[in-house]
């Protein structure tokens, strides 16, 4: 493997790390802004697992090569990131997050979680998992389904957060919306998302 593809790995684990940190914030932002316990409850889970994602993959991606890349960098190329940052910015607007809110939200972040964990299993189904394996098994000596295993655990958490989001919509239902709820910017999911795979993958 050439320095280049070397670097393009490490590179995009680093943006993963960047990505997943800026979603346990979103995460973390949101449950301060809604006021059910429960909801609380189960976004603060999504958002630990979120952090221990991105401790993970900043792990893996420095036993490769320690990369210095930013988010202002990581933003050039992921428009998932770029979604992140977006919805962070509106969120953090808000005073309180009311349940007609969070049932629109919640179809951004089901979006937001499946596009992830659909990367995530592209990654490991493609010769760039051996690619890496072998960078990080020249370090360590770890075989293949070690390292496939721990990208295996993140899509069944993101998978698993898809279930937390359908339960959240679910609580929020029959709540009565009110006829001062704030208009927001959450009205058509499917707007905030133009997918675009990573240059790791056309190496």
């Amino acid at each position: 493997m050439n320095k280049k593809q070397t670097n393009n790995i490490a590179e995009y684990l680093n943006c993963q790390s960047i990505l997943e940190s800026q979603t346990s914030m979103l995460y973390h932002i949101l449950s301060e802004k809604v006021e059910l316990s429960l909801i609380k409850t189960l976004l603060k889970e999504i958002e630990l697992d979120s952090h221990k994602h991105s401790v993970l993959l900043k792990g893996v991606s420095n036993s490769i090569k320690q990369s210095n890349g930013t988010q202002k960098e990581c933003l050039k190329t992921s428009q998932t990131l770029q979604t992140i940052i977006s919805l962070l910015e509106e969120i953090a607007k808000m005073d309180t997050v009311s349940s007609e809110d969070l049932k629109k939200l919640g179809e951004i972040f089901i979006t937001l979680e499946s596009q992830m964990g659909e990367e995530y299993y592209i990654l490991i189904q493609m010769k760039t998992l051996e690619r890496m394996t072998k960078l990080i098994n020249e370090e360590y000596s770890v075989d293949l389904i070690k390292v496939k295993n721990i990208f295996l655990k993140i899509i069944q958490d993101e998978e698993r957060h898809i279930e937390i989001l359908e339960t959240i919509k679910q609580l929020t239902t029959e709540k009565k919306q009110t006829n001062d709820s704030p208009v927001v910017k959450f009205q058509n999911p499917d707007s905030w998302f133009k997918p675009k795979l990573s240059s790791v993958y056309e190496q």
